[in-house]
């Protein structure tokens, strides 16, 4: 998990992130903070969930295959399954 913030750009917003927005009522502008600020923390959280779940994905498959785990591995894996933890105690 060195690297998983490096392909941030490369994954596709399917979110509503690329998705105009239109606002038919006037906001102050500490609303607009706080619905910006709302939209910036669930974004970041889809982001980090994605890579995370990506990385789970990439280790799993490579414990599968090597039919034996190392110790790298294991440290490896209990990291991951520490963030994919951390994840899911925030969004509770």
């Amino acid at each position: 998990m060195k690297r998983r913030f490096e392909d941030l750009w490369a994954e596709a917003a399917d979110d509503g992130a690329s998705c105009p927005v239109g606002v038919t009522s006037p906001l102050s502008s500490v609303e607009a903070d706080q619905l910006l600020d709302a939209w910036y923390q669930e974004r970041a959280r889809r982001i980090e969930a994605a890579l995370v779940l990506k990385e789970a994905h990439r280790l799993i498959a490579g414990l599968l295959t090597d039919h034996a785990i190392s110790l790298q591995k294991e440290r490896e894996a209990r990291r991951v399954v520490r963030a994919i933890q951390t994840l899911q105690a925030d969004d509770s």
